[in-house]
């Protein structure tokens, strides 16, 4: 498959399985470009991709020399039935929020390599990419559906980003301030998992696997270990009622993981933790992405700080036959 550039040369995308990866090649293409995020390093995907259940490849464009000059994960989860594996599917991982083609070249077009992962794997169960599709190139197969987070841009001073809450946010940011909240850095990340067990788990559809909670233990070690994070609890009367890990990594601020208790919701803990960050990073050439869901109430909590909305779309498609479609419909009641 070919891919056309922006100096309107072709290139040839090659399909490269994990172990054919040159991990010094691929995370260089991802510092080096204009897309770079923490969540397209190799060591990032091979964290929340954990085998033997995830795997991932990747779609290249190298120089003679071996230099990748374009490449995009393209992540996969193995289907079970009646717990005998029997196919890969692409799907987004947690911890993830989407992913994308990563190029130095600014207008290489990203929909040669969606085409070609579409005619590469029958089935796309959810597949998040930063890049917008275009409607005079449209994909063969599926639908997309128009996505955004919320980020805020922390170059402005603190005081001209605080302006910038809403009153209700100020107002509980005062609160939060009155409270006598103790804030303790951390980088143990089972006060976190606790509270989030305990008191979101009934918000969200399904159960959430222990092999998740796992993922995050790992990847709380490894970004410790590269001092890309940091760990924050806010305590009261010897409790931890909440918590919040911040991501960094270039020049993006990434809200990866979060969870109040009760107390900590009624208190603005979180508030604080949040504007605690916003008030050590302002001035600087950087983006905080809050990561935010669909639902409402949590877009508009983190609107309240300014945060903006920055767009990506996710990308569903099959190409299964009936008796597939029958069969998956049957696993998934069974």
């Amino acid at each position: 498959m070919t891919a056309r550039s922006g100096n309107g040369n072709s290139a040839i995308v090659q399909t490269l399985a994990r172990h054919q990866i040159n991990d010094l090649a691929w995370d260089t293409c991802i510092a080096s470009s204009p897309q770079r995020i923490l969540y397209g390093y190799s060591w990032y995907l091979d964290l929340v991709l954990p085998a033997p259940s995830w795997k991932w490849i990747g779609l290249v464009i190298a120089d003679e020399a071996g230099n990748y000059q374009a490449v995009m994960p393209v992540p996969l989860r193995q289907k079970r039935l009646l717990g005998i594996p029997y196919s890969w599917v692409v799907h987004q991982p947690f911890f993830c929020q989407f992913l994308g083609v990563f190029s130095p070249d600014q207008l290489l077009n990203p929909i040669p390599f969606l085409r070609f992962m579409q005619q590469c794997f029958r089935y796309g169960s959810t597949f998040c990419i930063d890049q917008v599709a275009s409607a005079d190139e449209p994909l063969p197969f599926g639908r997309i559906n128009a996505e955004a987070t919320q980020v805020l841009t922390l170059s402005l001073g603190y005081k001209a980003l605080y302006q910038g809450y809403s009153r209700d946010r100020k107002q509980n940011l005062k609160r939060a301030l009155s409270a006598n909240w103790t804030i303790m850095e951390s980088t143990d990340p089972e006060p976190l998992i606790t509270l989030f067990r305990e008191n979101h788990t009934n918000d969200i559809d399904g159960v959430v696997a222990d092999w998740a909670y796992d993922i995050l233990r790992n990847l709380v070690a490894t970004l410790s270990n590269r001092n890309l994070m940091t760990l924050r609890y806010a305590c009261h009367n010897g409790r931890t009622e909440a918590g919040a890990l911040f991501v960094c990594e270039g020049n993006r601020i990434i809200y990866l993981f979060n969870a109040a208790s009760d107390t900590g919701r009624r208190g603005n803990a979180r508030t604080l933790l949040i504007d605690q960050i916003i008030r050590e990073k302002a001035g600087m050439n950087l983006l905080l992405d809050f990561e935010s869901p669909t639902k409402p109430s949590i877009r508009q909590f983190y609107q309240s700080f300014g945060a903006v909305e920055e767009p990506f779309s996710r990308h569903r498609w099959s190409r299964l036959n009936v008796i597939e479609r029958i069969g998956r419909l049957a696993m998934k009641r069974l």
